[in-house]
Order: C-alpha cells, then structure tokens, then sequence
C-alpha cells in the first residue's frame, strides 16, 4: 500500500506543485513578489524527499530524520534560507506554505481513497519536521546577517569619517589661505553628509522590508545639477572616474533628495565592482512622458540569476562575495525602494565585453497622493 501511495505522490508531483502554487500566490503576499522559479526553489525536492520515505515506509519524526539526513540538506533548511533572504518574507509566511503544502498533499492524494494512519503520520511528521527546520534556518540566517552587518557598517563607517578627520588637518595645516580653507572645509561637509545618507539609507531600507513606500519630498528641482553636484562629491571618494552626459537642464517635480542617495548608490556600486581605472558614464535624457537615468560601467558581468538578487535587502550577488569588498547588500534595496515610491522602474544590463547599466525611468508627473509635494526649489 505504501508503495502505491508513493508512486501517486510521484505521478502528482506538478498538480500538486501547480495546485500548492496557486494557493500561495492567493494566500501569501509575499509569495507575488518571486518568480515560479524562485517561489517553488526547494519544494519540489521535499516531494521527492516525502516520496522516498512513504515507499520505505520510514517514520520521519525528528529523531529518524535526524538519524537519516545530514543538516546541511535537509529540505526545510533550504527553503529557510532562501526565504530569510528575501526581502518581504517573514516567518509566519514560510510556515504558512507549509501549511497549504500540507492541505494540497493530502487533497490529491486522498483524491481516491483515504490514507491509512501509518501514511498520514509520515505525511504529517515531514511537515512539522520541515517546518521546524525552516523556522530554526530562517532565524539563525537573519542572526547571521545582523552579525554581519554590524561589522561592515563600522567599517563603512569610517570611511567618510576618516576623510573628515584628513580635510579637518588640511585646514589647520594651510589655514592663510582662504580659497584652500573653503574647499577644504566644503569636503569635511559632503563627508559628513555621506555618513548622515548612510544612516539615513538604513532608516529607510528597514522600512521597504516592512512592506512600507517610502515617504518622500517632492520638490521642484534641476535633475543635472543635482546629478553633477553628486559626481563631484564621488569623485573626492573614487577619483576622476566619473563621466556626465546629460542634456543640461532637466527641471521638474520629484523626490530629488531620494534621487541624490540613489545616484550615491549606484556610483559606488559601480566604482566598486567595476574594473580599476575605467570611466563610469551616467547618462541624463528626457523622454516623451519621463526621464531616464543611466549608470555605465566596464567589468565582468552579472550573470541573470544574480541579476534576480540584486534589490533584495541583505542579499548580494555571488561575485560581490567573492570580490571579499565590503558591502551592507542594501545599497540597491534602498534604490529600488527611492524608484518604486516615485512610480518610476529600474532594470540591469550586464554582458560579457558590453559591461553593465542600471536603468531608471521616472514619470515627469509625479503622483503627490502620498507624498509632500510642496513647491520648493532645489
């Protein structure tokens, strides 16, 4: 009977799939914002796990699944993982898929006749194990991250910090001349202003992982000027990298301070991660009904399934890893987050020899139904 039982789980395997998917997307809100791909990722395994151990007729209580499958594979760790990295899951989500995997599986397979008790303590046993080995993952990943992030914002942190400290002894050291104080005293001030947007870029990105818009300021502002205003203060950071094609003034109504963290983002993405030494172009157009934003640069690609990673909060691509560069992987969460609120899109390129481009599209009437749109200029 067993056996029976375990070649019509297998002959079901995509109706239930199919079935399971359908009622998470209706039931899980999280759960729209992944691809199929992304949303089935481990569960079809747990199938084949469940499967094997009805044909076996083998208990699946903790203690045998203990004795049985190694930690780092089982199937409710995986799923744990992949959901703790997303940026809209939380934890009631990944039980409640289980749940629905639960009611799906004994549905289809109760379709002609009734399990026997045996069967539904198997089927019932693996779903608590799963669900267990979810949550236990899911938690130990978001500990993982806290610990990381607090050790790679320190060191970010010092970065703009230092190079206050390094203008502030430049000033003492040539204080008779004025025009050199001036300068010198405007860069201490862009680096402060750095740390502060860093600051406020995690305010912010804690609030799009809640399921929060951002709220923003919408003022009257020239997008160029802000533009090459931000360039200039890179360029202290990175050096004379950076390129502005832009169709000079480009005015209008946005959540200009949001576009300035934005820009910071992706330039220091790009410095980062690109070749050494190769220009960084940020292209600046006016379209029909928006306006379009570009950041170019040279390097080795993003393959497309780090491409599908790239704005979620904490996540970072497999060669950002790799690179051993420090990074809090929310820099593009925050920039996602600064466009979804303005109605805007953002999108990547990335090819071998073509290098990669982040492209934003703003509409050029900005809706103000959620937003303070008063009329101040910048």
């Amino acid at each position: 009977m067993a056996g029976k039982t375990s070649d019509r789980l297998k002959s079901k395997r995509e109706q239930i799939m199919a079935a399971w998917e359908k009622r998470t997307l209706a039931q899980v809100s999280s759960a729209g914002a992944l691809s199929s791909l992304a949303l089935r990722n481990s569960l079809p395994m747990y199938l084949d796990h469940l499967s094997e151990a009805l044909a076996k007729n083998r208990k699946m209580d903790f203690k045998s699944v203990e004795l049985h499958d190694a930690k780092a594979i089982r199937i409710g760790r995986l799923h744990g993982t992949d959901r703790a990295g997303s940026s809209n899951y939380g934890l009631t989500e990944v039980i409640l898929e289980y749940h629905l995997m639960r009611e799906v599986v004994f549905e289809m397979l109760e379709v002609e006749a009734p399990l026997n008790q045996t069967e539904r303590d198997i089927v019932l046993d693996s779903i608590e194990q799963a669900v267990n080995d979810a949550a236990v993952r899911f938690s130990e990943v978001h500990a993982d991250i806290q610990e990381k992030f607090v050790n790679t914002l320190t060191h970010d942190l010092k970065t703009p910090i230092t190079s206050a400290k390094m203008n502030a002894q430049l000033i003492l050291k040539r204080a008779d001349t004025c025009k050199v104080s001036q300068k010198y005293a405007g860069s201490i001030v862009s680096s402060l202003d750095r740390l502060t947007t860093m600051i406020h870029d995690l305010l912010d990105v804690n609030r799009v992982r809640a399921g929060e818009e951002l709220t923003l300021q919408f003022i009257h502002c020239d997008l160029d000027k802000i533009f090459r205003e931000v360039t200039e203060e890179m360029t202290l950071v990175h050096g004379e990298r950076f390129q502005v094609d832009s169709e000079a003034s480009i005015q209008g109504l946005w959540a200009c301070d949001g576009l300035r963290r934005t820009l910071e983002n992706l330039l220091d993405n790009a410095a980062k991660y690109s070749t050494p030494d190769t220009p960084i172009s940020i292209f600046l157009r006016k379209l029909s009904t928006a306006v379009e934003l570009k950041v170019h640069n040279q390097g080795p690609p993003i393959s497309e399934k780090d491409q599908s990673l790239l704005f979620e909060q904490y996540r970072r691509t497999k060669s950002a890893e790799v690179s051993a560069k420090p990074g809090w992987g929310i820099g593009l969460a925050l920039v996602k987050g600064v466009v979804d609120a303005q109605k805007g899109s953002i999108h990547v390129t990335s090819t071998e020899g073509e290098g990669t481009s982040f492209i934003i599209q703003l509409p050029i009437a900005n809706p103000t139904s959620s937003t303070d749109a008063n009329a101040q200029t910048a």
